[in-house]
């Protein structure tokens, strides 16, 4: 795309101002009233939320995603006052932010601090950034859908990284359904995607635009932009039919026993969670062993199932739940359990860490990962070591306290039990290493790749997801996390308490997977794929910073440019 940027801008380049200028001088049109232009914002919002999973569309609409920034773009390219722009883009983000993310209302009590604070800091950001990229777009030329789909491409990476991340709400997941578009995700993670799908509403736009009466050649660029978008997506058609046509080779399996309770732990209690996961692993296990198969390497518990400091309250869990107590339950099934836990830092002031932990059939706890990317102004609140504010967030919002955040990433090694082999090679892995994100740690790609990097073989997530109390909230972050396994190759597997529960293969489809909200459990051989580090794992998001660092030499030359031509 940077090519094509190149030789359009070499062979039609008009110069920044001269181009807004001439775009009213030669079309002849005044801008449509403002309040249009704010209702074309609007819908393009109301249009780009339809795009991702919703509970209209459980899994998106593809078809939507390839449009649905058609107004904004309308409206930007009709739009001459910056001003106009940045109440454009405020209307555009809240109403984005707040019919995709509407789950954040479910969060406790808290729904004006989770889902009415963080609509209003969209509308701030979604402001400054589409007042720039209007900026941009004026300077661009012919150019206009190229610079659209890379800028945009540039912004939700931006949106996606840091400690105020959230990866939530991109153009890709209207794409949830149909993985053979995914799949060169291997290869510059999940942006090229956005770009493809951002150059597709431009390209769109630009047909609705008025016609140039004494451009013509600028009008024929404007149908070369749909061919341009077209050949985009044959190549990433192609790429995923190659590639979902010749699997990764499977060098060996591990046996993991999934239970989701279908419980919700803010309202069920500790007992109740931790009933249900016990008595779902039971019937697994007796089925298992009536059906003749193999004993599972590893249960799994989804994220909070322990709600007690483990090391702390050992003699609690020898005697709980009463029914079916969790320790003499793990003596006598011999298998390991991996299981979301609190883990103390400070008894004084009861600074804990929401975490992962291996807990060994004879009750000693292992390796415990801290979650290092805690949901911002919820489990990590900044400021909380001064008094005031914690006083504050406390009386105030109704927040008692966040978790202290990991500081190091954790790869976890386990050793396989005995069991039939899928391929001739199986002995080699007498154990096998995983990483474990914690809840929406596993929509961080760069996280998760620095787990891969540091050699786990395969990532578990653990996730709290009950309390949205939708399918399609629960189906957001199973899209955001599945293309962790397309873009290590890697199997992810996901244990939820509600859902969803899957293992995801290499190619991003899922191997298994329990209906949500059901209390169910089961015993699955997931796959440890013989995969050589991507070019993704290699190089991380290089195609992201490309886009940065291109939307930013252009910014600094259409400044340049402006002053010359003023």
């Amino acid at each position: 795309m940077f090519v094509i940027y190149y030789f359009i801008m070499r062979e039609n380049g008009v110069k920044a101002r001269e181009y807004a200028i001439l775009a009213s001088r030669d079309i002849g049109q005044p801008p449509k009233p403002f309040l249009l232009r704010l209702s074309w914002a609007f819908f393009s919002a109301l249009l780009f939320a339809l795009a991702q999973p919703n509970e209209l569309f459980l899994y998106g609409n593809w078809l939507l995603g390839l449009f649905c920034l058609v107004p904004l773009y309308l409206a930007l390219e009709d739009t001459q006052k910056i001003g106009e722009a940045s109440l454009i883009g405020a209307l555009f983000g809240a109403t984005n932010h707040a019919l995709t993310s509407y789950w954040l209302f479910f969060y406790k009590n808290f729904a004006f601090w989770t889902l009415g604070t963080t609509t209003i800091a969209y509308a701030v950001v979604y402001a400054a950034a589409i007042m720039y990229g209007w900026f941009m777009l004026k300077h661009a030329g012919i150019a206009r859908p190229v610079v659209f789909a890379l800028a945009w491409a540039a912004f939700e990476y931006a949106k996606s990284t840091g400690f105020l991340g959230y990866p939530w709400g991109l153009l890709p997941y209207s794409f949830t359904n149909v993985a053979i578009m995914l799949q060169t995700a291997d290869i510059w993670g999940v942006y090229g995607i956005s770009a493809f799908l951002a150059l597709c509403s431009a390209s769109i736009a630009e047909l609705f635009l008025p016609q140039w009466p004494k451009k013509p050649g600028q009008n024929r660029m404007r149908l070369r932009w749909v061919t341009i978008s077209a050949v985009y997506g044959l190549i990433l058609l192609a790429y995923g039919a190659n590639a979902m046509s010749h699997p990764v080779p499977v060098r060996s399996t591990v046996r993991l026993l999934l239970c989701q309770q279908n419980t919700d732990p803010w309202i069920s209690g500790e007992n109740a969670a931790l009933e249900s996961n016990i008595r779902l692993a039971k019937d697994a296990l007796k089925s298992n062993e009536e059906a003749g198969g193999a004993k599972p390497d590893l249960m799994v518990f989804s994220e909070s199932s322990l709600q007690r400091p483990f090391k702390e309250y050992r003699a609690w869990f020898e005697k709980n739940p009463p029914d079916s107590p969790l320790l003499p339950f793990l003596q006598k099934t011999d298998i390991p359990l991996l299981t979301g836990l609190p883990v103390v830092i400070n008894w004084d002031t009861y600074e804990a860490s929401n975490s992962v932990g291996l807990i060994y059939p004879s009750g000693i706890l292992g390796e415990t990962y801290a979650k290092m990317h805690p949901v911002p102004f919820a489990e990590a609140i900044p400021f909380w070591e001064f008094s005031w504010f914690r006083t504050f967030v406390q009386k105030v919002i109704g927040l008692e306290r966040g978790w202290v955040m990991g500081e190091k990433p954790v790869i976890f090694s386990l050793t396989l039990q005995n069991r039939d082999a899928v391929c001739s090679d199986i002995r080699t892995l007498p154990s096998v290493k995983f990483a474990a994100p914690i809840c929406f740690e596993d929509a961080f790609a760069g996280q998760c790749r620095g787990f891969v990097l540091r050699g786990a073989d395969l990532l578990i997530n653990l996730t709290n997801d009950s309390w949205s109390r939708t399918l399609s909230a629960q189906i957001q972050h199973y899209a955001v996390a599945r293309f962790r396994a397309i873009e290590s190759r890697k199997a992810l597997v996901r244990s939820t308490n509600a859902g969803v529960t899957c293992v995801v293969g290499a190619d991003g489809r899922n191997l298994v997977e329990l209906p949500q909200f059901k209390a169910e459990s089961i015993i699955v051989d997931v796959p440890l794929y013989a995969s050589p580090l991507t070019f993704y794992m290699r190089l991380g998001d290089w195609f992201a910073w490309t886009c940065v660092g291109f939307v930013g030499l252009l910014f600094v030359w259409a400044i340049l440019r402006e002053k010359k031509i003023v």
